[in-house]
């Protein structure tokens, strides 16, 4: 039984490093001109180069997304990109649009290619035609099923495989939407979702187009595209059945706290799942997994198990609050950089990726004096006393929670 990689999205650098350091095997990242996440992308052609250069410092991948399906005046620059980025060696380039993939052949750039989720491979056929055509690696559809997937596995037992496990669902067959395109100009399929799908929408009669109408009955109004996010931890056990090469998270979007929680919860599972090991992490994973952002969670399509899928509720979905980031240890103080209001007294909970601890602030100082309560909006950069010393390893990546409830 093969151990898969755990694989986390990297939307800039920090991000990145902290993926890295909350325990992913791999990240995926790209540049706002060849991937489909153009908006909130914090890198270019040589800040990717250097994220290529600290991934194979950790002994981590790093894979680039190149899934954009492309249009003719693309080709040129995209091109150009491949070449550069591929000076670098990264681990695979990610590919969805057969013309790219094609490109990266003729340029022959001796980089390993993966086939985005984008194609969307539904049936061992696919697998093997993307095969024989050098892709190394499928990156399943997303509406496949566990038992379709097992049943492509036995079928194409030496193909690397690798699916989704956490993270947003699209209502489009594989990502391929035209919701955003046709509402708002923003093509998603060229990394400018609008995350129309999100909006909430009333039904309007044709002869009294004032009238909104909600089309269930509901405070909230309803969200008849709102999908719910995939959550597949509580099934790691059922999973390993099938020989999968990468487990991946969805979220390069998502912020730094969503990432380290959903890496350091999977990678408890799967350590202890897959290695036997144990994990003081894993008594927390169900309570962890919940406080980032989301939308509700669910099994399908990969369990069809009464899990509802859709969320006609509000689609808002705020469930934490980060105090800070720990930035360093100053002897028995923290050096923090304040992202939301943090006080003396409060109750927070400490996070780093070896340790959970529950936390009392005791003590502010900003510039040498001693204040009550600390500011994100104001940037303040602070040394906060606890009422417990840390360990000396792993809180240069620690994070301050505004919630201690850990179960």
């Amino acid at each position: 039984m093969k151990k898969p990689e755990l694989i986390l999205p990297a939307g800039n650098y920090e991000k990145l490093i902290y993926a890295i350091a909350y325990g992913a095997d791999a990240v995926y990242a790209g540049i706002p001109e060849t991937s489909l996440r153009a908006k909130y992308n914090g890198f270019d052609v040589g800040l990717l180069k250097e994220a290529v250069d600290y991934c194979h410092r950790h002994q981590k991948k790093i894979y680039i997304t190149t899934n954009v399906y492309a249009r003719e005046d693309d080709i040129p620059r995209l091109s150009r990109h491949l070449a550069e980025i591929a000076e670098s060696k990264p681990d695979a380039f990610i590919v969805s649009d057969p013309g790219i993939f094609r490109v990266v052949s003729s340029l022959k750039l001796h980089i390993p290619v993966h086939l985005s989720t984008q194609a969307n491979t539904t049936n061992s056929e696919s697998v093997k035609f993307w095969i024989d055509r050098g892709i190394q690696r499928i990156i399943l559809a997303r509406e496949l099923g566990f038992s379709e997937i097992a049943r492509i596995r036995n079928r194409v037992p030496d193909a690397e495989l690798e699916i989704f496990v956490h993270g947003a669902l699209c209502i489009s067959y594989s990502g391929r939407c035209l919701l955003s395109s046709y509402l708002t100009g923003r093509d998603a399929n060229r990394g400018n979702c609008a995350g129309a799908c999100r909006w909430r929408y009333f039904v309007v009669e044709e002869s009294r187009r004032n009238d909104f109408f909600e089309i269930q009955e509901d405070t909230h109004g309803t969200y008849i595209f709102n999908s719910k996010d995939l959550c597949l931890i509580d099934m790691v056990p059922r999973l390993k059945k099938i020989d999968i090469d990468g487990y991946k998270v969805e979220g390069r979007t998502k912020n730094t706290f969503y990432l380290a929680l959903v890496a350091m919860s999977y990678r408890a599972v799967m350590d202890v799942e897959f290695d036997g090991t144990s994990s003081s992490i894993l008594p927390h994973v169900s309570t962890l997994i919940k406080m980032p952002d989301n939308h509700g969670f669910t099994h399908r399509f990969m369990f069809n198990d009464g899990y509802v899928m859709q969320s006609y509720g509000d689609s808002d979905t705020r469930h934490q609050e980060v105090a800070g980031f720990i930035r360093e240890l100053e002897g028995d103080m923290l050096r923090v950089e304040v992202k939301n209001p943090i006080s003396v007294g409060d109750s927070v909970l400490g996070i780093s990726p070896r340790e959970i601890q529950p936390l009392i602030v005791k003590e502010i100082q900003l510039n040498g004096r001693y204040i009550q309560t600390a500011y994100g909006a104001q940037k303040h950069v602070v040394r906060v006393r606890v009422n417990r010393k840390l360990s000396d390893t792993g809180w240069e990546y620690g994070i301050l929670a505004k919630s201690t409830k850990v179960e």
